[in-house]
């Protein structure tokens, strides 16, 4: 190797030719984090070098190589080829500024990077990434004119390329409110590259943001004619559809629907092998209404589906759950789900989903069993408490619905409408003194943060607790002060406060007023019918009483225990043993708690039997 001399001559600008700072500029690009990436390649002239082959071997020793001079003199001048011309010394400082500018920016110098960026640009414009990426810096420096400049001379340089007019419209448009020139734009850009969906979404942007409406369609139309096999071309183009067309409600007018069906069967035709593409097909269809045909999207999906965390498959099987629960197809669903929660037991949603579905079903047991799966999973959500409760306590299984809301107060000692549903949960269980405790404590709380809780229906619940504690004047209260607030929708609290009187055989005048308003408001209510004829039994007219408790035995859905009750007592008080004991029997086979009905039906048997009668079936 020639040694090092000493300079005899100034040191030339630069040493080595465009191709080899190419090879050595890419080496050590390989050492730096990738820029963002606009920028992730390399101006366009810094070609990637050829592999190097091994030399061969031969008996005499090679030729010592040719090496650069470090330090050329006019003893030793450079060769021809090291020798740089204008064009390839302009090359060769781009490229410095482009590795400075990764290096720059990989050290969070942002002035820096854009600086050295914008040096490459200088070199060559036409490197559109480049030129976007400096053009939207620029932007957010609010240097907008030096961004469309950036763009313009890349438009120069590439006259064929509709990248730097698409954003070039988008500066006139978001930073100038210039959508004159930005629709001039981004219509060149379209003629450029027809079949670029980028060109059509910029176009009919600029069009929905001038309410050229008409245009946007003609536009959408023609893109409709576009001879593309990628399915998300068609996807993209059905999402515009849908904005332009499909109202908040999923509906739509027919002939476009037709549109939007036919766009988005082609990207599932095209994309047959893309979860992703099927479920997003799927997804059109649930949300245009058209349930039925999004099943067999998520059918096709489920077999293709990689990843259960990405979107759009992300919950694939719980959307099509639901699809197909939306089609009467409850047990399919449940099938579905039930799986579900074996491949994946930690996703809460799906125990929820599960839950609803057996609610509906009414398999309580099941139903609960999903939600306290789903609450040990998440409870974070102050639902999930509650709707264990209101299982928990249509199965009669109060303990645990009261630990239930216990544990919720204590999470969440900061909401009011917890404490409230705590006392209601303690009323049902029939612990009153503690329900009275807690619905004082959830009035004091909502007083202080929440008075927006304190409606009607609020005091209504309060009051009913109270009668039920006994506290019949307290309850009168709070019901007169839940009608004051909403006479309008007074029915319910009138009949309670008319019921609560009429049962203790207390008032019955005042009674019968306030049953007569709540009929007014509601005639055709069995409830309501059921506590007239309660008054009127009250009263000894057994006869009428009769009639009226008749009447709402078979209107009253879900049936109920108390109505049949009130019906054997009526029939019992005409002196028909019989009948009174079918009654009976009906309202203890829904309530088989009630100590009282069972005592009256061992009664009645008794005495049947005594008579010689048969006893009812």
């Amino acid at each position: 190797m020639i040694p090092l001399r000493l300079p005899c001559s100034p040191r030339p600008r630069a040493f080595f030719s465009a191709k080899s700072f190419a090879l050595a500029g890419v080496a050590s690009a390989a050492l730096f984090i990738a820029p963002a990436p606009l920028t992730a390649a390399w101006p366009k002239f810094a070609k990637k070098p050829a592999k190097i082959a091994e030399p061969p071997r031969a008996v005499a020793p090679p030729a010592p190589p040719e090496f650069a001079d470090a330090y050329p003199s006019a003893r030793r001048p450079l060769p021809p080829d090291l020798l740089l011309t204008r064009d390839t010394e302009k090359k060769a400082d781009a490229l410095s500024s482009f590795a400075d500018a990764v290096v720059a920016e990989d050290n969070a110098e942002a002035d820096k990077a854009l600086a050295s960026y914008r040096k490459t640009l200088d070199a060559d414009p036409g490197y559109v990434e480049l030129a976007i990426k400096v053009a939207f810096e620029l932007s957010k420096r609010n240097d907008v004119a030096g961004g469309i400049e950036t763009l313009k001379d890349a438009i120069k340089a590439e006259p064929k390329d509709a990248r730097p007019l698409i954003y070039l419209a988008q500066l006139y448009a978001r930073n100038l409110k210039k959508p004159e020139p930005a629709l001039r734009y981004a219509e060149q850009a379209l003629a450029l590259a027809p079949d670029n969906f980028a060109s059509y979404l910029a176009v009919f942007e600029l069009y929905m943001g001038t309410e050229q409406l008409k245009k946007a369609e003609q536009l959408l139309d023609r893109a409709s004619k576009v001879k593309s096999s990628d399915a998300q071309f068609w996807l993209q183009l059905g999402d515009l559809q849908t904005r332009l067309y499909l109202k908040e409600d999923g509906t739509s007018q027919p002939a476009d629907l037709e549109k939007m069906n036919a766009i988005y069967r082609k990207a599932a035709a095209l994309g047959k092998e893309d979860a992703a593409a099927l479920t997003r097909v799927g997804d059109y269809f649930v949300l245009s209404r058209q349930v039925k045909e999004a099943i067999p999207m998520y059918l096709a999906a489920l077999p293709l589906q990689q990843s259960q965390t990405e979107p759009p498959t992300a919950n694939l099987r719980e959307k099509l759950a639901r699809a197909l629960i939306a089609t009467d197809q409850r047990d399919n669903a449940i099938v579905l789900l039930e799986q579900l929660t074996k491949d994946n037991p930690n996703r809460f949603e799906t125990f929820e989903l599960l839950g609803e579905l057996y609610e509906q079903k009414g398999d309580i047991d099941k139903a609960i069993a999903n939600y306290e799966h789903s609450l040990q999973l998440d409870a974070s959500e102050p639902r999930n408490y509650l709707r264990l409760t209101e299982m928990l306590l249509r199965a009669k299984r109060y303990e645990r619905a009261v630990q239930t809301m216990r544990n919720a107060r204590a999470r969440f000692s900061d909401r009011p409408e917890i404490t409230f549903s705590y006392a209601l949960t303690l009323s049902q269980a029939k612990k009153h003194t503690e329900a009275m405790t807690a619905f004082a404590e959830a009035l004091a709380e909502a007083q202080q943060s929440h008075d927006e809780m304190l409606t009607a229906q609020f005091y209504f619940q309060y009051g009913a607790a109270a009668e039920q504690a006994g506290l019949l004047q307290k309850a009168e209260e709070l019901i007169n002060r839940s009608i004051e607030l909403d006479p309008a929708n007074a029915a319910q609290a009138y009949n309670y406060m008319g019921y609560m009187w009429a049962d203790r055989g207390e008032k019955l005048d005042e009674a019968a007023a306030l049953l007569k308003k709540a009929l007014d408001m509601d005639p055709d209510n069995a409830a309501f019918v059921d506590s007239l004829g309660w008054l009127y039994f009250k009263k000894g007219d057994y006869q009428l009483a009769l009639k009226e408790l008749l009447r709402a035995a078979e209107a009253i859905k879900p049936e109920d225990a108390v109505v049949f009750d009130h019906v054997g007592d009526t029939y019992a008080a005409l002196g028909k043993t019989g009948e009174a004991l079918t009654y009976w029997q009906k309202a203890f086979a829904l309530d088989q708690t009630d100590k009282k009905i069972a005592a009256k039906i061992e009664s009645a048997k008794q005495k049947v039997t005594s008579t010689g009668a048969a006893l009812p079936q």
